[in-house]
């Protein structure tokens, strides 16, 4: 896998903004670092290993910043680095696996150099850090996607918004209507037509849809959409929280999967029971009251709502499109055969 060429690429499938700089000097730093290994491999020069921790070190600083600026939308000149760090390890903004990648970067490579002026690297630690600064930029690239396309949805939404009598009926039933309604009107700028474009279209649609939901909601005082909440160490997609005192809080879960042009119906099962899979495990948390299943396909604009049926009839609704629920209707084994 050529990291190099698929982080440029999630640079360049990014929106316009402010960002757009920060991440491009993130890029230059980590070209910089891996001219400095190479020049150390043929010239048998150490210090150049150590020049690449450095160079990954501002690498690491700037997508930082950058996370900083769409994340927290704040300015990250107006802040001191470590204070940046500090907030952005604390904050409960950064997902799971990028945070992951963000303490491993910052443990091992960042806070060592920056505190031991004595310290050097060989050629084995100039590459692992490469790799580690360059894997935490890529997947911090997805979830500034994912910001970037919520925001821009909330923003732009025409709001229908629910009524008073709608406001009464419960969390699956207001959450699935409106994934209904933006299942059948969404329109992404770039349909994909390959497996690394559906997957770089799937963080657009996540930020869509959830944006689309907070801007929908946003008159019912209660109701807040999160994205990227952790259960028991697991991750939702999307999170509808409604908080009516004296009441419990509700929790719903929106579990999303995304396919193609091509080969809804060869993958759709096996997405679905996935799907279902990920959100009876949410449903095991005492205050998630309910999940919605959202098979996307860039292929159909028909989309129907069932009950999942089973152990999680009446908690989880799917919304598919129905020429997948027709397949998998035709093919559900009947009374008597089996599966």
């Amino acid at each position: 896998m050529d990291l190099q060429r698929l982080l440029e690429q999630k640079l360049n499938d990014l929106p316009p903004g402010p960002h757009q700089n920060g991440l491009k000097a993130v890029m230059a730093h980590i070209e910089a670092a891996l001219r400095h290994l190479k020049r150390g491999q043929s010239e048998a020069d150490g210090s150049l290993f150590t020049d690449v921790v450095f160079r990954c070190n501002q690498a690491f600083e700037g997508s930082i910043k950058e996370a900083y600026r769409v994340l927290a939308k704040k300015d990250p000149q107006q802040t001191t680095p470590f204070q940046i760090e500090q907030f952005m390890a604390s904050a409960n903004l950064l997902r799971k696996k990028v945070l992951d990648q963000f303490t491993r970067y910052r443990t091992e490579w960042r806070n060592p150099s920056t505190h031991d002026y004595t310290l050097d690297f060989d050629e084995d630690e100039a590459l692992l850090a490469i790799v580690t600064v360059t894997v935490f930029a890529i997947v911090l690239c997805d979830q500034i996607e994912v910001a970037l396309a919520f925001d821009a949805a909330a923003a732009s939404t025409p709001t229908i918004g629910i009524s008073k009598a709608e406001e009464e009926k419960p969390l699956l039933d207001i959450v699935t209507s409106k994934v209904l309604t933006f299942a059948t009107s969404f329109a992404d700028e770039a349909t994909p037509n390959s497996v690394g474009s559906v997957r770089q279209a799937y963080y657009r649609l996540e930020g869509a849809l959830g944006g689309y939901l907070s801007a929908e909601l946003a008159g019912v005082p209660e109701m807040i959409v999160k994205q990227g909440r952790t259960f028991e160490g697991k991750e939702t997609d999307i999170l509808v929280e409604r908080q009516r005192k004296p009441n419990p809080t509700e929790n719903l879960v929106v579990e999303l999967k995304v396919t193609g042009t091509a080969g809804i119906l060869r993958s759709g099962r096996t997405q679905l029971n996935a799907a279902l899979e990920r959100t009876a495990f949410f449903l095991n948390s005492p205050d998630v009251v309910g999940g919605i299943v959202f098979i996307y396909s860039f292929a159909e604009k028909d989309y129907v709502v069932t009950d999942a049926g089973g152990p999680l009839s009446g908690r989880v609704r799917i919304v598919s499109p129905q020429a997948l629920q027709k397949h998998l209707d035709l093919h559900r084994p009947q009374p008597g055969e089996r599966s």
